[in-house]
Protein backbone atom coordinates (compact mmCIF):
# COMPACT_ATOMS: atom_id res chain seq x y z
CA UNK A 1 0.00 0.00 0.00
CA UNK A 2 2.85 2.39 0.84
CA UNK A 3 4.38 1.93 -2.61
CA UNK A 4 1.04 2.49 -4.32
CA UNK A 5 0.41 5.58 -2.19
CA UNK A 6 3.73 7.02 -3.34
CA UNK A 7 2.73 6.30 -6.93
CA UNK A 8 -0.55 8.20 -6.48
CA UNK A 9 1.30 11.19 -5.05
CA UNK A 10 3.69 11.32 -8.01
CA UNK A 11 1.33 10.68 -10.94
CA UNK A 12 -0.12 13.46 -13.09
CA UNK A 13 -3.08 15.23 -11.56
CA UNK A 14 -5.05 14.36 -14.68
CA UNK A 15 -4.35 10.66 -14.09
CA UNK A 16 -5.19 10.89 -10.39
CA UNK A 17 -8.61 12.31 -11.23
CA UNK A 18 -9.23 9.45 -13.67
CA UNK A 19 -8.16 6.90 -11.06
CA UNK A 20 -10.37 8.38 -8.35
CA UNK A 21 -13.42 8.65 -10.64
CA UNK A 22 -13.17 4.98 -11.62
CA UNK A 23 -12.56 3.96 -8.00
CA UNK A 24 -15.74 5.76 -7.00
CA UNK A 25 -17.63 3.96 -9.77
CA UNK A 26 -16.35 0.59 -8.49
CA UNK A 27 -17.34 1.45 -4.92
CA UNK A 28 -20.84 2.57 -5.93
CA UNK A 29 -21.33 -0.53 -8.10
CA UNK A 30 -20.58 -2.77 -5.10
CA UNK A 31 -23.90 -1.62 -3.57
CA UNK A 32 -22.68 -1.99 0.00
CA UNK A 33 -24.89 0.13 2.26
CA UNK A 34 -22.37 -0.01 5.09
CA UNK A 35 -19.72 1.43 2.79
CA UNK A 36 -21.84 4.18 1.24
CA UNK A 37 -23.08 5.28 4.67
CA UNK A 38 -19.64 5.23 6.27
CA UNK A 39 -17.91 8.46 7.25
CA UNK A 40 -14.72 7.34 5.52
CA UNK A 41 -16.50 7.03 2.13
CA UNK A 42 -18.47 10.25 2.62
CA UNK A 43 -15.21 12.09 3.35
CA UNK A 44 -13.64 10.67 0.18
CA UNK A 45 -16.68 11.59 -1.93
CA UNK A 46 -16.74 15.16 -0.60
CA UNK A 47 -13.03 15.63 -1.33
CA UNK A 48 -13.42 14.13 -4.81
CA UNK A 49 -16.10 16.72 -5.57
CA UNK A 50 -13.85 19.53 -4.30
CA UNK A 51 -10.96 18.20 -6.38
CA UNK A 52 -13.11 18.14 -9.51
CA UNK A 53 -14.39 21.65 -8.86
CA UNK A 54 -10.90 23.01 -8.28
CA UNK A 55 -9.39 21.21 -11.23
CA UNK A 56 -12.06 22.28 -13.68
CA UNK A 57 -12.12 25.95 -12.73
CA UNK A 58 -12.68 27.97 -15.87
CA UNK A 59 -9.60 29.98 -16.75
CA UNK A 60 -8.36 31.18 -20.09
CA UNK A 61 -5.97 28.76 -21.71
CA UNK A 62 -4.77 28.86 -25.33
CA UNK A 63 -5.28 25.10 -25.64
CA UNK A 64 -8.76 24.88 -24.10
CA UNK A 65 -10.61 25.06 -27.43
CA UNK A 66 -8.30 22.51 -29.09
CA UNK A 67 -8.70 20.09 -26.18
CA UNK A 68 -12.48 20.51 -26.30
CA UNK A 69 -12.51 19.65 -30.00
CA UNK A 70 -10.40 16.52 -29.43
CA UNK A 71 -12.62 15.44 -26.53
CA UNK A 72 -15.68 15.77 -28.78
CA UNK A 73 -14.09 13.69 -31.55
CA UNK A 74 -12.90 11.10 -29.04
CA UNK A 75 -16.41 10.84 -27.63
CA UNK A 76 -17.88 10.37 -31.12
CA UNK A 77 -15.39 7.62 -31.90
CA UNK A 78 -16.19 5.86 -28.63
CA UNK A 79 -19.93 6.05 -29.33
CA UNK A 80 -19.51 4.87 -32.91
CA UNK A 81 -17.75 1.74 -31.68
CA UNK A 82 -20.69 1.13 -29.37
CA UNK A 83 -23.18 1.46 -32.24
CA UNK A 84 -21.21 -0.98 -34.42
CA UNK A 85 -21.15 -3.55 -31.61
CA UNK A 86 -24.88 -3.19 -31.08
CA UNK A 87 -25.60 -3.67 -34.78
CA UNK A 88 -23.86 -7.07 -34.75
CA UNK A 89 -26.19 -8.33 -32.03
CA UNK A 90 -28.67 -8.97 -34.85
CA UNK A 91 -26.23 -10.69 -37.18
CA UNK A 92 -27.14 -14.03 -38.77
CA UNK A 93 -23.58 -15.22 -38.11
CA UNK A 94 -23.18 -16.91 -34.73
CA UNK A 95 -19.55 -15.86 -34.34
CA UNK A 96 -20.44 -12.21 -34.92
CA UNK A 97 -23.28 -12.26 -32.40
CA UNK A 98 -21.07 -13.93 -29.79
CA UNK A 99 -18.28 -11.41 -30.40
CA UNK A 100 -20.77 -8.54 -30.07
CA UNK A 101 -22.16 -9.89 -26.81
CA UNK A 102 -18.67 -10.28 -25.34
CA UNK A 103 -17.59 -6.76 -26.33
CA UNK A 104 -20.85 -5.21 -25.23
CA UNK A 105 -20.31 -6.42 -21.67
CA UNK A 106 -16.89 -4.75 -21.62
CA UNK A 107 -18.18 -1.64 -23.33
CA UNK A 108 -21.10 -1.15 -20.92
CA UNK A 109 -18.72 -1.12 -17.98
CA UNK A 110 -16.77 1.77 -19.46
CA UNK A 111 -19.68 3.59 -21.10
CA UNK A 112 -21.27 4.44 -17.74
CA UNK A 113 -18.04 6.03 -16.51
CA UNK A 114 -17.32 7.70 -19.85
CA UNK A 115 -20.63 9.57 -19.83
CA UNK A 116 -20.44 10.93 -16.28
CA UNK A 117 -16.72 11.68 -15.84
CA UNK A 118 -15.01 14.99 -16.60
CA UNK A 119 -13.05 15.16 -19.87
CA UNK A 120 -9.77 15.01 -17.98
CA UNK A 121 -10.85 11.95 -15.99
CA UNK A 122 -12.08 10.27 -19.17
CA UNK A 123 -8.50 10.17 -20.45
CA UNK A 124 -7.60 7.54 -17.87
CA UNK A 125 -10.78 5.61 -18.60
CA UNK A 126 -10.10 5.50 -22.35
CA UNK A 127 -6.53 4.35 -21.73
CA UNK A 128 -7.83 1.54 -19.53
CA UNK A 129 -10.45 0.59 -22.13
CA UNK A 130 -7.83 0.41 -24.89
CA UNK A 131 -5.61 -1.80 -22.73
CA UNK A 132 -8.52 -4.13 -21.88
CA UNK A 133 -9.71 -4.49 -25.46
CA UNK A 134 -6.21 -5.56 -26.51
CA UNK A 135 -6.43 -8.66 -24.33
CA UNK A 136 -6.59 -11.96 -26.32
CA UNK A 137 -10.25 -12.73 -25.55
CA UNK A 138 -11.41 -9.31 -26.69
CA UNK A 139 -8.88 -8.97 -29.51
CA UNK A 140 -10.44 -11.95 -31.28
CA UNK A 141 -13.90 -10.42 -30.95
CA UNK A 142 -12.59 -7.10 -32.29
CA UNK A 143 -11.12 -8.85 -35.32
CA UNK A 144 -14.38 -10.73 -35.93
CA UNK A 145 -16.35 -7.48 -36.01
CA UNK A 146 -13.68 -5.66 -38.07
CA UNK A 147 -13.32 -2.98 -35.38
CA UNK A 148 -9.55 -2.55 -35.56
CA UNK A 149 -9.80 0.58 -37.72
CA UNK A 150 -12.22 2.20 -35.26
CA UNK A 151 -9.99 1.34 -32.31
CA UNK A 152 -7.00 2.81 -34.11
CA UNK A 153 -9.02 5.98 -34.60
CA UNK A 154 -9.77 6.06 -30.86
CA UNK A 155 -6.09 5.55 -30.15
CA UNK A 156 -5.22 8.47 -32.47
CA UNK A 157 -7.76 10.65 -30.66
CA UNK A 158 -6.19 9.67 -27.36
CA UNK A 159 -2.64 10.33 -28.57
CA UNK A 160 -3.64 13.72 -29.95
CA UNK A 161 -5.24 14.62 -26.63
CA UNK A 162 -2.05 13.67 -24.80
CA UNK A 163 0.07 15.81 -27.12
CA UNK A 164 -2.11 18.90 -26.77
CA UNK A 165 -2.52 18.38 -23.03
CA UNK A 166 1.27 18.21 -22.68
CA UNK A 167 1.50 21.63 -24.31
CA UNK A 168 -1.29 22.88 -22.09
CA UNK A 169 0.33 21.94 -18.80
CA UNK A 170 3.55 23.61 -19.92
CA UNK A 171 1.93 27.05 -19.78
CA UNK A 172 1.82 29.31 -16.74
CA UNK A 173 -1.93 29.62 -16.94
CA UNK A 174 -2.32 25.84 -16.78
CA UNK A 175 -0.08 25.75 -13.74
CA UNK A 176 -2.29 28.29 -12.00
CA UNK A 177 -5.36 26.32 -13.04
CA UNK A 178 -4.26 23.20 -11.17
CA UNK A 179 -3.12 24.95 -8.00
CA UNK A 180 -6.50 24.59 -6.28
CA UNK A 181 -6.65 20.84 -6.79
CA UNK A 182 -2.94 20.44 -6.12
CA UNK A 183 -3.26 22.23 -2.79
CA UNK A 184 -5.59 19.53 -1.42
CA UNK A 185 -4.09 16.61 -3.33
CA UNK A 186 -2.00 15.29 -0.44
CA UNK A 187 -4.97 15.14 1.92
CA UNK A 188 -7.10 13.56 -0.82
CA UNK A 189 -4.62 10.75 -1.49
CA UNK A 190 -4.44 10.07 2.25
CA UNK A 191 -8.23 9.80 2.37
CA UNK A 192 -8.14 7.34 -0.52
CA UNK A 193 -5.49 5.33 1.32
CA UNK A 194 -7.70 5.15 4.43
CA UNK A 195 -10.66 4.10 2.28
CA UNK A 196 -8.69 1.33 0.56
CA UNK A 197 -7.40 0.09 3.93
CA UNK A 198 -10.98 0.10 5.24
CA UNK A 199 -12.18 -2.09 2.37
CA UNK A 200 -9.15 -4.36 2.73
CA UNK A 201 -9.82 -4.85 6.45
CA UNK A 202 -13.48 -5.69 5.79
CA UNK A 203 -12.43 -8.18 3.12
CA UNK A 204 -10.21 -9.99 5.64
CA UNK A 205 -13.01 -10.06 8.21
CA UNK A 206 -15.51 -11.38 5.68
CA UNK A 207 -13.53 -13.40 3.08
CA UNK A 208 -16.61 -14.86 1.35
CA UNK A 209 -18.58 -11.67 0.90
CA UNK A 210 -19.11 -8.64 -1.32
CA UNK A 211 -16.31 -6.97 0.60
CA UNK A 212 -13.83 -9.55 -0.66
CA UNK A 213 -15.15 -9.23 -4.20
CA UNK A 214 -14.89 -5.43 -4.02
CA UNK A 215 -11.34 -5.63 -2.68
CA UNK A 216 -10.39 -7.86 -5.61
CA UNK A 217 -11.89 -5.41 -8.12
CA UNK A 218 -9.97 -2.55 -6.54
CA UNK A 219 -6.74 -4.58 -6.73
CA UNK A 220 -7.29 -5.12 -10.47
CA UNK A 221 -8.03 -1.40 -10.92
CA UNK A 222 -4.83 -0.47 -9.08
CA UNK A 223 -2.71 -2.85 -11.16
CA UNK A 224 -4.14 -1.54 -14.44
CA UNK A 225 -3.67 2.05 -13.29
CA UNK A 226 -0.01 1.55 -12.38
CA UNK A 227 0.65 -0.14 -15.71
CA UNK A 228 -1.25 2.43 -17.76
CA UNK A 229 0.22 5.42 -15.96
CA UNK A 230 3.71 3.98 -16.31
CA UNK A 231 3.26 3.73 -20.07
CA UNK A 232 1.76 7.20 -20.20
CA UNK A 233 4.60 8.78 -18.23
CA UNK A 234 7.15 7.06 -20.45
CA UNK A 235 5.38 8.34 -23.58
CA UNK A 236 5.21 11.89 -22.24
CA UNK A 237 8.88 11.77 -21.27
CA UNK A 238 9.80 10.57 -24.74
CA UNK A 239 7.79 13.40 -26.33
CA UNK A 240 9.44 15.99 -24.09
CA UNK A 241 12.90 14.67 -24.91
CA UNK A 242 12.05 14.57 -28.62
CA UNK A 243 10.84 18.17 -28.46
CA UNK A 244 14.04 19.29 -26.72
CA UNK A 245 16.12 17.49 -29.34
CA UNK A 246 14.45 19.49 -32.10
CA UNK A 247 15.01 22.86 -30.42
Amino acid sequence: MAKFQTFLRSCLLDSLMGYASRLDYILISAKLDELSASKIYQTFRYSLTKMEEGYMQSQKNPFTEALGDIVLRRSRTFKSIHHVIQSYLYSDVDAEREAAQKLLLLFKRYKAEFSKTSSRGVTGIVSSFIEDVKQPDYADAVATLLLNAKLQQLLRNQTEYEEVFLKSIATDVESSKTVVASSIRKAFTMEMRDLLLFVGTKAKEYPDSKWSELNGQIAIHNTKFVKGEGLRQAALKKKRESKKGKE
